[in-house]
């Protein structure tokens, strides 16, 4: 995880490039905007994540940044957060028109690195002339998903003619609202990948938001305005986003202004941390559905899934049949089948680690230290030992 005296100010913006670039019908040509640079690693942002706090990082840079036993943290505003969120797809897209070159260059290396542990982030299939963020509904949506999925995982096919329609003017239909169907003002990216204007948000449902794009719940409060996003897409869209921010002051838009701050949210609640309450966390072991991360109670585990990273549901996805595509590329179908495990539990892991209970807070400070391979390395020797202790 990056120091904690990383900035979430914005760099100086590049206002004139931004709106010659408009003008002139193209995506930013040659430009390293410092707004789409991961926090994490420093590198152009591939496959792009959006956690509940509005800041941007890597799919992979997240999930090796995240906490194996309890809430973790941005790397930028510290700001607490449990689940894993899916790639946000109006960003990939976006990022590949703008640094066509330089995306791919990413995606090479990034696959490299995966071939290299046999673990792999969602493929996605390139529909250039598909509204992005504006599926018609999530069954659509999911079988982009999965046919992106089938056979052995490979790059992005990206030819010269496609890597030239890369290079043309972004459309207002990649970055439009699938509710208010205009470009996207002050955009907010729920869990599932999607976003949304955040005035549109309170019509999405009074408890739990649901995508309507996906169907997918978002856990949790709202989540904060994407603000390296909105800022883009400000200098890019300058008329349509002034116009926008007019429309919405006419029509005195509910929501709090406070949710355009990333260190703010538009409806508050109380997070409550549980260092201390280990008892039912699964070390390690995160949900392929809604991406909580780790599993607190029940954790079923796929029985028939082969890949090293298997899959995993919490309880409460278990319970609603959920179907959406796993987080990491798995062949996992509806017939697969799950049971019930528990050998990933706090306690089990004490026990075969050999620490006794009055440790746990010493555990929890080395396991800061532990880094993404050797705690699933851990993990995976106490699920050896406990398939060992069963034989005999």
């Amino acid at each position: 995880m990056a120091s904690d005296d990383s900035s979430s100010s914005h760099p100086t913006e590049k206002k004139e490039e931004a709106a010659a670039a408009a003008a002139g019908g193209a995506g930013f040509d040659d430009l390293e905007d410092p707004r789409f640079q991961c926090c994490v690693c420093l590198e152009l942002l591939y496959k792009p994540v959006v956690i509940a706090c509005g800041h941007m990082s890597c799919f992979w840079c997240v999930h090796k940044a995240m906490h194996y036993a309890r809430e973790s943290h941005c790397a930028i505003c510290r700001q607490p957060y449990t689940h894993f969120p899916s790639i946000c797809q109006l960003l990939h897209h976006l990022l590949l028109k703008l640094e066509p070159v330089e995306y791919k260059k990413r995606e090479m290396e990034v696959l490299e690195q995966e071939r290299s542990v046999d673990t792999f982030s969602p493929q996605i299939i390139e529909f250039l002339n598909s509204k992005n963020n504006n599926g018609e509904n999530g069954k659509d949506w999911g079988n982009k998903l999965e046919d992106g999925k089938t056979g052995p995982p490979g790059e992005v096919s990206v030819d010269d003619s496609t890597m030239n329609e890369h290079s043309m003017k972004i459309k207002l239909d990649d970055v439009s609202c699938p509710i208010c169907k205009e470009l996207l003002y002050q955009p907010t990216v729920l869990n599932c990948g999607h976003v949304y204007c955040i005035s549109c948000l309170p019509s999405v449902g009074d408890e739990a938001l649901k995508c309507q794009v996906c169907g997918g719940l978002h856990p949790g409060d709202f989540p904060n305005v994407c603000l390296d996003l909105d800022h883009f897409l400000e200098e890019y869209f300058p008329a349509e986003y002034e116009s926008r921010r007019k429309k919405l002051q006419l029509e005195n838009s509910q929501c709090n202004p406070e949710g355009s701050s990333s260190s703010t949210s538009c409806k508050k609640g109380a997070f409550v941390q549980k260092t201390l309450d280990l008892s039912n966390v699964h070390i390690g072991v995160g949900c392929d559905s809604c991406g909580v991360y780790p599993i607190r109670g029940k954790r079923y585990k796929c029985k028939d899934c082969t890949e090293a990273i298997g899959f995993d549901l919490c309880g409460e996805c278990y319970d609603s049949t959920s179907k959406l595509p796993g987080r990491f590329n798995q062949q996992h179908t509806p017939d697969h089948r799950m049971e019930l495990d528990n050998s990933s539990l706090f306690d089990a892991f004490l026990r075969f680690q050999g620490i006794p209970a009055e440790g746990l807070q010493q555990l929890v400070q080395q396991m800061e230290l532990i880094g993404a391979g050797g705690m699933v390395q851990l993990v995976a020797d106490d699920e050896e030992m406990e398939d060992n202790h069963e034989d005999a």
